[in-house]
């Protein structure tokens, strides 16, 4: 619940975190402008570093920003949406690795076609060598690229070159996927919010036709023999009636009502069954239940597999429920006997019942609840232990 919450203040505080925001802010043609934004700032600072600090003319220093743009902007597109999508799609990520070096060389390449092609079309670059590194009379050539001593000189530069774009793109990939990951998970757990309530619906609807029958059937019992506990009855059907309809469409509930519901349904429980049987409920610390919030229904399970696995031996036939209540925690306790002989029902530790308070607990309670079930062949006792928050 606290993520779920975590996540609605993200939401808020981020705009972009929905789908809808990603999608309507970041169009192809917004994509577009903001690449080319960012180039057409990175060419401008490239250009100011050369003109105003190391003081080269301006057409050259024109030639130097866009040699650097050209063989950026190629290794950049490259990696990134080349190389980056067929390593995912191919789930091959050693891929980026080994390509590394083949990019420092294709930026290089480029670099140096770049002085190729001004001294082909005699455009006058040699006063600029000895600020590159090379001699007055250098005369550029297209494979000199190829030599493992100009790789290694200027491998350097390449990184360095290149490290403001990738730094830049991979900050943004990384922030989507976090942002996709908040969305993906958001959607979880509204969808796991959704089936709480479905379940919770189930739960309701599990006070089923045959509890109500049996109920009913009781109840016209006693009011024919004119029995003075019949009053009780119809007000503990009542209650429960009232408890699943209303009070439990919130998201918690007080725990001095689910208590409530707890003794009423043990009392009709407890009525329809001959009284040989050992049908026991015991509170603790039920003053401590006034300021602490529980979960609505979510030991109902629990009660009813009690009561629809056990009363099962004839000699020692027994549901017996105990709960204590301390500051803020709440022990829940059931155990019942059951037959283990009858293959033809699944035993209670295997029901669906179980699985769904296990996805319940996960979800409301993660690190606030400990479930412990021992199932011995013909005696299923259930521990569950919660740290419950106060009103």
């Amino acid at each position: 619940m606290k993520k779920y919450k975590l996540a609605k203040f993200i939401a808020k505080v981020d705009p972009f975190v929905t789908t809808k925001d990603v999608k309507t802010l970041y169009t192809p043609s917004v994509r577009i402008i903001l690449h080319f934004g960012m180039w057409s700032i990175f060419t401008v600072l490239l250009f100011c570093n050369y003109y105003y600090v190391l003081r080269i003319p301006t057409n050259q220093s024109l030639f130097l920003s866009l040699r650097v743009l050209a063989s950026s902007l190629v290794v950049f597109y490259l990696f990134f949406y080349c190389i980056i999508p067929y390593a995912r799609n191919s789930n091959l990520w050693i891929l980026p690795f080994i390509a590394s070096p083949v990019c420092i060389f294709i930026w290089l390449f480029i670099n140096n076609l770049f002085y190729v092609l001004a001294y082909r079309y005699d455009y006058d670059l040699s006063n600029l060598y000895p600020l590159m590194g090379k001699e007055k009379n250098f005369i550029p050539n297209l494979w000199s690229v190829l030599s493992i001593k100009v790789i290694a000189l200027n491998a350097l530069s390449a990184i360095y070159s290149m490290s403001p774009f990738f730094f830049t793109k991979i900050l943004i990939d990384m922030r989507r996927l976090n942002k996709d990951r908040m969305r993906i998970q958001e959607q979880k757990l509204k969808l796991s919010l959704e089936n709480i309530q479905v379940e919770k619906d189930f739960l309701k609807a599990q006070l089923n036709p045959h509890f109500l029958f049996n109920t009913l059937n009781n109840l016209y019992r006693l009011t024919m023999k004119k029995d003075p506990t019949a009053p009780e009855v119809v007000l503990n059907l009542s209650e429960i009636m009232g408890y699943t309809l209303y009070d439990s469409d919130t998201e918690y509930v007080s725990l001095g009502k689910e208590l409530d519901f707890i003794e009423n349904y043990f009392s009709l429980e407890k009525m329809r069954h001959p009284k040989t049987y050992k049908i026991e409920l015991k509170i603790e610390g039920r003053e401590h239940a006034a300021y602490l919030t529980i979960a609505p229904l979510l030991t109902f399970n629990l009660i009813e597999n009690a009561f629809k696995y056990g009363l099962k031996n004839e000699e020692d036939s027994f549901v017996q429920l105990f709960i204590s209540i301390s500051q803020d925690q709440f022990i829940f306790e059931i155990k019942n006997d059951y037959d283990n002989l009858d293959s033809t029902k699944i035993a209670p530790s295997k029901g669906i019942g179980i699985k769904n308070l296990r996805k319940r607990l996960h979800l409301i309670y993660p690190t606030k609840s400990d479930l412990q079930i021992t199932d011995t062949g013909g005696e299923f006792k259930v521990v569950l232990n919660i740290t419950l928050q106060h009103d």
